[in-house]
């Protein structure tokens, strides 16, 4: 299924793009990277699935990684320097990044277990993981989990976690949880402002956790 979900990104990419373009996709955007910017991306890092770089290029993510070869063209074309690879293997030395970023992209993962233990790999001691992510049981995450029901183009292949399912994932691969915000109280559609982030994460639609790496704990 994996290249399947590559093949539909790289046909799609210019559609993916633009909706971050038009204006409730803007303002959802917007909305979502501002509770990403309030946690904080210090130091040097990656977005790993970083599609056509609209998250990269607005929070000043250096490097990104995808495994679609269109929408690395894209992100490449503005300015950001993208590898091809997936979540579940990264093509990074171990305990070199001060960051890792996901955001909207563990939906999308082959294993999110795998991605967050890579992860924690390729972070020096007491990184930082950024999960930006859908909640399933929101207004949003309803929406998409239909969406793929009935069989949409991206979302047949999404796989959508809630609050709690994200923070023991997390937790399995050695993380701990810092801090977590959320956006998106408006429902889909119906987005007319950009949104503050907030700490009361239950209704809305976009969640953000950020976890520090951890020492190894015996499983």
């Amino acid at each position: 299924m994996e290249m399947e979900v590559i093949s539909t990104f790289d046909r799609n990419a210019e559609d993916y793009d633009i909706w971050y373009r038009e204006e409730s996709g803007k303002l959802a955007f917007e909305s979502e990277a501002r509770a990403i910017e309030v946690l904080g991306l210090k130091g040097f890092g990656v977005e790993v699935g970083i599609g056509t770089g609209v998250f990269s290029l607005r929070l000043d993510v250096p490097l990104g990684l995808d495994p679609a070869s269109r929408m690395i063209k894209m992100a490449k074309r503005k300015g950001i320097d993208v590898v091809r690879a997936v979540g579940e293997s990264l093509p990074i030395k171990n305990n070199c990044l001060d960051y890792v970023l996901f955001a909207l992209t563990i939906c999308f993962l082959r294993s999110l277990q795998d991605s967050l233990r890579e992860a924690w790999r390729v972070l020096r001691p007491r990184g930082n993981i950024i999960v930006g992510f859908i909640s399933q049981g929101s207004e949003w995450g309803k929406l998409y989990s239909r969406k793929k029901v009935e069989g949409h183009r991206f979302y047949r292949y999404a796989n959508f976690y809630t609050v709690e399912e994200v923070e023991k994932a997390l937790g399995r691969a050695d993380f701990k949880i810092q801090k977590c915000l959320g956006t998106l109280s408006q429902k889909p559609g119906a987005v007319t402002a950009i949104e503050e982030p907030s700490s009361d994460v239950s209704q809305l639609g976009f969640v953000c956790i950020k976890a520090t790496k951890m020492q190894k704990q015996a499983h």
